[in-house]
């Protein structure tokens, strides 16, 4: 389903299907070739970025950009939202929730509807809990030596690095001319326990190791930057249809990867799915 969104209905003129294939590597840094089966699947991106599919998922609807909800409040006619200072941020009939679910918990805790159904849903949602990540970016001017490969994956989940990927392959318009980007995403042990690191020690030091794992002198970028995802990664999920039962009378649903899990795809069809059932509830 999602594959026909971006090729269908949401195609975009900067579709590119990434030719080089994902390939593995274990706790001690041995680089293998991937699965061969899940390498001739497409692997789609957008030469602008991945916030091309949500740019013109976005069309022709009424977006409100920088307005945090943080309760909401049930009424006759469906719900009423409220920003952080109190003021109300709009009425509608129906709402679906997609953001993370300790978000979500957040805000239904702080909600305005019967205490039976608040902790109800709060008792599922307590259940949820996500690995933090730390992704790293390292640009280089001349880029990193060619490899037969766009990315690698840490498959026994050991390495401190969980996810390298060569960002210039996906699109040279990403890059300056003749520059090279990696993007590493630390695995979730050695995020958490350098959550509270400065950020300039965790980037050498993950420089360091791209460095290793390359075999190639990448110690010295010219261009860093780093971000945290403090929920990043579903570990625990949720049971949507347990959640959505109690909300879906209510004029209410729940979606995204806390009830999926952790790939984009999954969460985009469970978006699409849950929006028909509360749309025709």
């Amino acid at each position: 389903m999602s594959s026909a969104l971006i090729t269908g209905r949401f195609r975009a003129a900067d579709l590119v299907d990434i030719a080089k294939p994902v390939w593995t590597f274990d706790q001690k840094g041995h680089i293998q070739q991937g699965d061969p089966l899940q390498n001739m699947d497409p692997k789609w991106t957008y030469r602008s970025g991945l916030n091309t599919l949500a740019r013109g998922m976005a069309l022709g609807l009424d977006i409100g950009l920088r307005t945090r909800i943080v309760h909401l409040r049930r009424t006759l006619a469906g719900w009423s939202l409220f920003d952080a200072l109190g003021h109300l941020a709009g009425e509608f009939e129906r709402v679906l929730i997609a953001i993370p679910a300790s978000h979500a918990l957040e805000l239904i805790e702080a909600s305005l509807l019967s205490e039976t159904e608040r902790e109800s849903m709060c008792t599922l949602l307590r259940k949820a809990s996500y690995r933090p990540l730390i992704s790293v970016m390292l640009g280089y001017q001349p880029a990193p030596r060619v490899r037969p490969y766009y990315a690698l994956v840490n498959m026994d989940k050991t390495h401190a690095i969980s996810w390298l990927a060569w960002e210039h392959e996906k699109s040279p318009e990403r890059v300056p001319e003749q520059g090279g980007l990696l993007i590493a995403q630390m695995a979730p042990h050695y995020s958490r326990e350098r959550w509270q690191v400065h950020a300039g020690e965790v980037i050498g030091d993950v420089a360091k190791r791209v460095a290793v794992l390359l075999d190639e002198p990448l110690s010295s970028p010219c261009f860093t930057d780093l971000c945290h995802w403090r929920a990043a990664l579903p570990a625990e999920t949720v049971d949507a249809e347990q959640l959505n039962a109690i909300a879906l009378p209510l004029g209410l649903a729940f979606c995204g990867d806390a009830y999926v899990g952790g790939r984009a795809h999954l969460a985009l069809e469970h978006g699409v799915a849950v929006a028909r059932q509360i749309a025709g509830s």
